[in-house]
């Protein structure tokens, strides 16, 4: 997956291993002490962002209406 390196990142870590199967995510990229992106099997992109008050919150990019 990725190694953590802040208290956040452990909790981003943990939280998308309860969330997501080995094989549904193909990379995380550390965006912030506390936010990573994912990009899923689909290679749809997502950020993950640990809150201060420790909510874990999923944030996936608008995507364009045709």
């Amino acid at each position: 997956m990725f190694t953590a390196q802040t208290s956040e990142q452990r909790k981003l870590r943990k939280w998308l291993e309860g969330q997501f199967q080995p094989d549904e995510i193909r990379s995380v990229e550390v965006v912030t002490r506390n936010a990573v992106r994912i990009v899923d099997r689909d290679y749809d992109t997502a950020l993950v962002v640990c809150r201060q008050d420790g909510t874990i919150r999923l944030i996936r990019p608008a995507t364009d209406a045709c």
